[in-house]
């Protein structure tokens, strides 16, 4: 089969990879060689701490069209993408983990997304290898996303993706400090498609532990949906009521009753469950306070402290000199 006639980018989020880049750069950049006119790689390097950038740079020049950029410390995963999105210049731009994603999977998500698809996205097969809480966590999560977000969010998604120039375009000029791709994907409305695969296992897999796990679904909740804010507001305007009730009832047992007993339990309950509704509404607030102050802040999402180019950034598979010159339609002047 002949090479395919478009320009494919791959944006790859480094973190201490160095004792698997060298076998992930040779597989990838071969799939990519084989199959397409004209490609890049990216290597995002998110504040790696080993030899990650050792390693690097000296595969530059043994692979061709792959560019690295290093980030002056740890943005986490999300930014390293955000960052690689908006270097790329590829019709179709790749997302994948060099941890588990398997390389041999491009060309065919590639050929889904050149049929029409805006994005291509993937989805685990299983969570075999997670701990229970976290596949618990996990079913939770999915199901109350449908509720938050207002559509229905992919169980067990990865965020090995193919994505339309249309697609990172866009994605791009969203400059959200909380970024998701894989909400970010469904956001901007393009026509979507799954694939189910089953991750490879290579070694320095990186995996959340359970704060991190609950930090995420709280930041893509909060980033993403107002909801949480609406449920506040009725739970408010309950307890409100309840109290005015209770208040109506204060008053009738005082005018009609003749004697009254202490009602210390009945204080108590009271006093307790209000402290409790109120430190719940402070909290939810005080998230959304917190990201507004961030977002407000309007500093950069990252900063790249190094970057660095193999020697050839463009595979010389054609030219742009057609073999003959159409003749000019001639001009009437009647």
């Amino acid at each position: 089969m002949g090479l395919v006639d478009c320009f494919v980018s791959v944006v790859v989020p480094l973190s201490n990879c160095g004792s698997i880049i060298n076998g992930f750069l040779d597989e990838v950049t071969g799939i990519l060689q084989a199959n397409y006119t004209n490609y890049e790689l990216v290597l995002v390097d998110d504040g790696s701490s080993d030899d990650t950038a050792e390693r690097v740079k000296e595969a530059l020049g043994r692979h061709a069209c792959v560019r690295y950029l290093r980030l002056s410390r740890k943005f986490g995963t999300e930014i390293a993408i955000a960052s690689g999105l908006e270097s790329v210049i590829g019709d179709y731009t790749v997302v994948m983990l060099p941890e588990c994603d398997p390389p041999s999977l491009i060309p065919e998500l590639v050929a889904q997304a050149r049929a029409g698809q805006g994005v291509v996205f993937g989805v685990r097969r299983n969570r075999e290898g997670d701990p229970l809480w976290l596949r618990l966590g996990a079913f939770i999560f999915y199901g109350l996303a449908r509720f938050v977000f207002r559509w229905r969010l992919p169980r067990n998604g990865t965020e090995f993706r193919v994505l339309s120039r249309q697609v990172v375009n866009a994605i791009s000029r969203i400059k959200d400090r909380y970024r998701y791709l894989s909400l970010l994907s469904f956001y901007v409305g393009y026509a979507s498609q799954s694939f189910v695969y089953t991750p490879v296992s290579r070694s320095s897999r990186r995996r959340r532990g359970f704060f991190d796990a609950v930090s995420l679904a709280i930041g893509m909740i909060v980033a993403y949906s107002t909801h949480p804010l609406r449920w506040v507001t009725w739970v408010g305007v309950g307890a409100s009521l309840l109290n005015l009730l209770y208040m109506s009832y204060v008053v009738g047992i005082y005018l009609f009753m003749p004697q009254v007993q202490e009602g210390w339990t009945t204080m108590s309950l009271q006093s307790s469950g209000m402290f409790f509704l109120l430190f719940t509404l402070l909290a939810v607030l005080a998230e959304y306070i917190g990201r507004l102050v961030e977002e407000s802040s309007e500093r950069p999402l990252y900063y790249v402290m190094e970057e660095r180019n193999s020697n050839v950034l463009v595979a010389e598979r054609r030219t742009n000199v057609v073999p003959e010159s159409a003749p000019l339609p001639k001009v009437s002047n009647g």
